[in-house]
Parts: structure tokens; C-alpha cells; sequence
């Protein structure tokens, strides 16, 4: 399809070059439709990123009547993921359509580094509604993560305090399983999609004018295009918003992102999708991205505008997150630093009106939102599809009617019927924020003079209420927000995919911690952490095999070296304790040595083991033989093997892993 009239100011530099675009350049784009009526001279232009477009011209059709005929010809500010959508939802029913964007390959430019985004399952059907070849594109291309437990952790000790079921309200109504895929990956595939013809790359709009019978949008560099409406889908800083209603400042969420991608395999892998974890005034997200990549997002409260120094982030990151449990803090040691971005976090509530005349806004150009729900791109693929429908059924009802086309009223309906779930959601959006701003998970937290109390363990009240209302809403609050508009959907099977199937014991890790535990890959081992002198402590790899115990005492066991470890401090008795397996699970058994054997968990609770009684450890327990803290070791798991590779050099992998411990 050939692109809309580009009417350039009189300037002798501009060439009247013509060009048009008679096949499709990939497999999704549509076929050829009539070329729009095209006025002045357009240049070719070369994309900055992989993509190539040109503008181009055409004759004017032959007569009136055949005008009356023609669809819309419909103008796109802004080629991200909103854009892009609403354009391939337009041009699958037929309409011209003209995609401007300044730059497609940079992505708001952050590039590759904005990283993936997390596609849920109301985003997903309504691609299928769209188009079901591109949704199947989307979720090839994406990882699953909706098909695992996800949910919030208190960021000290990593225990669970709330988790989510995606899986169940998306199988229930039949709709695909939220995947998280990369950004430039799926611009890519609906760029594809849309086709070269209809986006032109390397353009900025910046103004526009409408006239009550179309709409003329002016370019940076001073081209114009015309068109019959036009929709702004240019960002939370959108110039079509600015035109429309002013200028207005969006709103600091109060806090700072940082962003990064990690070449990590966290030992939960196949159990876990993402997690945020909770802080008092900070608060981290990590997920599953595929391909062996953790992506994670340190959000923490302080002024807009803050600046770090040179290769400094990093270091910033593990002085706010000092103290926090491992999966935090494994991650952050795991990313390069050239790899960590950071940028302050805005938003703009919705507002009643959301365009005027011929012209409408979509996505973040209106509602932009923190990211908190991962709803902001799920969002503006909602609005895409829901925009395409209102114009085709008010081009149907004319068709009926005989009458033109009211654009103008079908704008207005998109509008109405976006309104109050947007509005919904983003608000949704912002107590998350809030929630993480007031978490506090025992009393004296953020206190002051107080501060002492939090050595009581004393789970706040806030902690304990909030959990119970979370406990008792989140099931139906995700049940409408990721099903809430797939009755509005028309086009796609209310079928699920045999491929989103979730694991046998899902439901049974929503209930029982220990059993999610016992799921969990990877290899245990201790970690010396003791005071003073402990460089004759090495790491002890623990044995999944309930024939074997491993055995500690101030010497080692002459009949079975193997399994003994000798520990030759003065608090340790000749036989001082045993640690074994069973289902998967380790016990400690303190053999009735004189100064005992310890245990602090990961709530900072430090108890002594019964004489010979087997007491269950977790990960993050730190485990004392003997009072006088000389043989004190940390338990940890640890993916050592995420890789083929890493299985052919086992030996290698596993001293590499050992080392970043």
C-alpha cells in the first residue's frame, strides 16, 4: 500500500521524487490497496535501524463518488508497540494507514536495553483477535511465565508473602499464558506485520491541523501528510497531547528504576516466573526473559533527576540493597555493569477526554503508567484493537446507510468504552507503588530512634493486614484485569493451547513452601561466613543421596573420609553433627556435641538444634557448630549447570560458580 500525501513547503532542496510500493516487502504485510490522492514530493528515506520506508505518491482517484468509497485514511504518531498494533488492527480491515515514527529501531531510545516486556494473557487475545499468524509469531518468540508461581517476597529474608495464579483465570476463559518477550523482538515481528510501505521511519510529528473535514499532520521537518484522522501514540511525552490539550507536566511516581539483564540461571528456574521483592521504601522485581537471562528492576524512593558516577550503579545498588536476600543480591553481582540503566518514573493519570474532532490519543500518549501491573503495554494493545473496531463498525453502519462516514462519533465510542478500565488499572497500577512505599515487615522499620525494635522480629500489623486483603483480592482483581475484556474480543477461539500447560504440581506450590522448595534444581552447598580467621573453611557441597550423610567433627571419620569433614576448632566435638537428605530436603542433626549446633534463618531467628533430632534447614540458614561463631556457613543453592556446555565441562562450570559465590 502505498503511503499518504507528503505536501512539502517550497524549498528548492526537496527533489520530487515518486515512489510507490506495489508488493508487499514481507510475508504479514497486506496486499496493494488504491494509492491515496498525493500532493508535492516525498524523498526516500533510509531507516536508522533494519527497517527502510519511503514515502509515497500517487494520482487522485478518478471522481467524487469514488472517493465516498474509499476507507479512512488514517495517520499514526508514533511507531512503539500501541502504534504498531492499532496500524496492523487497521490496515486488517482495510484502511489506509501511515505510520510516522522518529526512530523504530531505538524503542524510546533505550535500544536493546529497555529489555523484554511482559505480554499478559488480555494483551495476547486480543493480538489473536488482530491477527492470530502475528499472535503465534509473539508467542513463539516470548517465554512463559504465567504457567509458574509468581508473586511478592519480603526483600530480607526472600519468604513468600503473597503469591499470584495467572495460569487459572486465563485457562478458565481461554486465553494464551502471559509470556514476557524483548521489545525490539516484537516491534520487529508487528513492524513486519504492518509493513515497510505504510511506516515512514526518520519522522517526528510535531503539530497537526484539523480542519472539522481531515486532519493534516505536520512533520519536524516541516512535511506534511494528510489524512481523515489521526491517532497519537508518541509517549508519555506526546506532541499530539501537547497540540490537543496543552502542556502539562506528567507526574513522578517518586521513584528511581534501575534496569538491568543477567546471564543467570537462578536454581528455581522451572518453578518461578518473577517475584517483586518488598522493602520499605524500595522494592525489586525479577523475571524469567528465556535464553538463560534474568531481567530485573531496582526501584528505589528518592528525588527525580538523581545521577550516579561513572561505573557506579552498580556499586549504588549493593549499598541500597546491602542486607537483602540472595536471589537479590546474585542478581545484581551477575549483571555488567554497562548493562545497568536507570531512569526516573513517571506517569499521567487518564484523563476524561482523550482527543477532540478527528484526532484521538492511544497508550501512554494518555495513560501511561508505572510499572508495577505490567499492564502499560497491555494497555495500548487493548487500545489498538478497540480503536479499529469502533472506525469498522461506524464504516459499516454508513455503508448501510449511505450516509458518510462519522469519524468524530466513533472516536468518541473508542474513548468511552477504554475509559474506565484504563482508569481501573492504572490506579491498580499506583497502590502497588504505594503498597511498597508503606511495607514495612516488622515494627521500628523506618521509625527512627525506634529502629532497635525491628531486632524483636515483630511482624508489623501493616505486614499482617495487608497480606490478608491482598490474599483475599488479588484472585479476583487478576481474574478481570488479565480476563476482564475477552468477552469484547471478536474474531479468536475461546480455546486454550495445549502448549500452555502448566506443571501437575502448580497448584500444590501455591499452598505449601516446602513443597515449592523440594522442586527447586540446583546444587546445595555451605558457604563459610565465619568471623575472624576462616580461611581453612572451603565450600561443602551437599549430597542428594539418602544413603549418605556428611558428617562434622574435629576430625575426620577414618572409616568413610568421603562423607566426613573434620573441622579442628576447639567448640567442636570428635562427632559433632550430621547433615543428611530425605525427599529431597536436608536435616541437621546435632549428635549431642557440648557446645550444640545453631541455626539462624532467614528472619534473623537464631535457635540451637535439638541433640539428636533431625531438624529441617533452608536456603539462606546460616548453620554455626559450636557458640564462639569460628565455623559458621551459609547455605545456598546454586544452578551450576544451566547450560550443555556447562554439563560437558562439569568440573569447570562448577569452580566458575563456586567463585562468583
Amino acid at each position: 500500500m502505498a503511503l499518504l500525501s507528503a505536501t512539502s513547503p517550497a524549498k528548492a532542496h526537496f527533489s520530487a521524487l515518486f515512489l510507490c510500493h506495489d508488493e508487499p516487502q514481507h510475508g504479514h504485510a497486506l496486499p496493494p490497496a488504491p494509492h491515496p490522492q498525493c500532493s508535492g514530493a516525498g524523498n526516500r528515506l533510509r531507516a536508522r535501524g533494519r527497517w527502510s520506508v519511503s514515502a509515497a505518491v500517487a494520482p487522485a482517484p478518478a471522481g467524487a463518488k469514488e472517493e465516498e468509497k474509499r476507507k479512512p485514511r488514517v495517520l499514526v504518531a508514533g511507531g512503539g508497540i500501541g502504534g504498531l498494533v492499532f496500524a496492523l488492527a487497521a490496515r486488517r480491515k482495510g484502511y489506509e494507514v501511515t505510520v510516522f515514527e522518529r526512530d523504530l529501531s531505538a524503542v524510546r531510545g533505550e535500544g536493546q536495553y529497555r529489555g523484554p516486556i511482559q505480554i499478559q494473557s488480555n494483551a495476547l487475545a486480543a493480538l489473536e483477535a488482530i491477527d492470530m499468524s502475528v499472535a503465534e509469531e509473539v508467542m513463539r518468540a516470548g517465554c512463559v511465565t504465567g504457567d509458574r508461581i509468581n508473586g511478592l517476597v519480603d526483600g530480607i529474608s526472600g519468604s513468600w508473602y503473597c503469591k499470584f495464579d495467572t495460569f487459572t483465570p486465563a485457562a478458565e476463559r481461554g486465553l494464551p499464558v502471559t509470556r514476557v518477550i524483548s521489545r525490539m523482538t516484537l516491534q520487529q515481528i508487528l513492524a513486519r506485520a504492518v509493513g515497510d510501505d505504510a511506516i515512514l521511519n526518520g519522522s517526528h510529528v510535531v503539530d497537526f491541523i484539523d480542519d472539522g473535514s481531515k486532519v493534516t499532520a505536520i512533520l519536524e521537518d516541516g512535511r506534511r501528510f494528510e489524512g481523515d484522522l489521526l491517532v497519537g501514540a508518541d509517549g508519555i511525552w506526546s506532541k499530539v497531547r501537547k497540540t490537543l490539550f496543552g502542556h502539562s507536566e506528567a507526574t513522578y511516581s517518586g521513584y528511581t528504576c534501575y534496569t538491568g539483564i543477567a546471564d543467570f540461571v537462578p536454581p528455581d528456574i522451572d518453578t518461578v516466573g518473577y517475584r517483586v521483592f518488598l522493602g520499605h521504601k524500595q522494592y525489586f522485581v525479577s523475571s524469567d526473559v528465556g535464553a538463560g537471562k534474568m531481567q530485573w528492576y531496582a526501584f528505589h524512593k528518592e528525588e527525580a533527576g538523581g545521577t550516579d558516577p561513572e561505573n557506579g550503579k552498580k556499586k549504588r545498588l549493593l549499598e541500597i540493597f546491602s542486607g537483602w536476600c540472595d536471589n537479590v543480591i546474585d542478581l545484581i553481582n551477575a549483571t555488567e555493569e554497562e548493562a545497568i540503566l536507570r531512569r526516573d518514573i513517571y506517569d499521567r493519570p487518564p484523563t476524561i477526554n482523550w482527543g477532540k474532532g478527528r484526532v484521538t490519543l492511544l497508550g501512554d500518549s494518555v495513560h501511561a503508567m508505572q510499572p508495577n501491573l505490567g499492564q502499560g503495554g497491555c494497555m495500548a494493545i487493548e487500545d489498538g484493537y478497540q480503536l479499529a473496531v469502533e472506525l469498522e463498525n461506524a464504516w459499516q453502519e454508513s455503508v448501510k446507510s449511505g450516509t458518510p462516514m462519522d469519524i468524530v462519533s466513533s472516536l468518541k465510542r473508542y474513548e468511552k468504552e477504554r475509559r474506565l478500565r484504563v482508569a481501573i488499572i492504572h490506579g491498580l497500577a499506583r497502590m502497588a507503588a504505594i503498597m511498597a512505599t508503606t511495607y514495612r515487615p516488622y515494627l521500628g522499620v523506618g521509625l527512627g530512634p525506634l529502629s532497635f525494635l525491628t531486632k524483636l522480629r515483630i511482624p508489623h500489623p501493616g505486614r499482617v493486614g495487608g497480606r490478608f486483603f491482598i490474599m483475599i483480592g488479588m484472585p479476583a482483581m487478576l481474574s478481570w484485569v488479565l480476563g476482564g475484556n475477552s468477552s469484547k474480543l471478536e474474531g479468536r477461539p475461546l480455546s486454550c493451547r495445549l502448549s500452555d500447560k502448566a506443571n501437575d504440581q502448580l497448584y500444590r506450590w501455591f499452598e505449601d513452601d516446602d513443597a515449592l522448595e523440594q522442586a527447586m534444581g540446583g546444587e546445595w552447598y555451605l558457604f563459610p561466613i565465619s568471623e575472624g580467621n576462616s580461611n581453612s573453611l572451603q565450600p561443602v557441597r551437599l549430597i542428594r543421596d539418602e544413603q549418605r550423610a556428611i558428617s562434622f567433627g574435629n576430625r575426620s571419620d577414618p572409616s568413610d573420609s568421603a562423607s566426613s569433614l573434620a573441622l579442628p576448632m576447639p567448640q567442636i566435638s570428635e562427632r559433632h553433627a550430621t547433615i543428611t537428605c530425605k525427599n529431597k530436603a536436608f536435616y541437621l542433626t546435632d549428635l549431642g556435641s557440648e557446645h550444640g549446633t545453631w541455626i539462624t534463618d532467614n528472619e534473623g531467628r537464631r535457635y540451637r538444634v535439638p541433640p539428636n533430632y533431625p531438624v529441617r534447614f533452608h536456603p539462606s540458614d546460616v548453620i554455626e557448630f559450636g557458640s564462639d561463631q569460628k565455623a559458621m556457613f551459609r547455605v545456598k543453592v546454586l544452578n551450576t549447570l544451566p547450560y550443555e556446555s556447562a554439563r560437558r565441562g562439569k568440573q569447570q562450570q562448577q569452580q566458575q560458580v563456586l567463585q562468583a559465590a
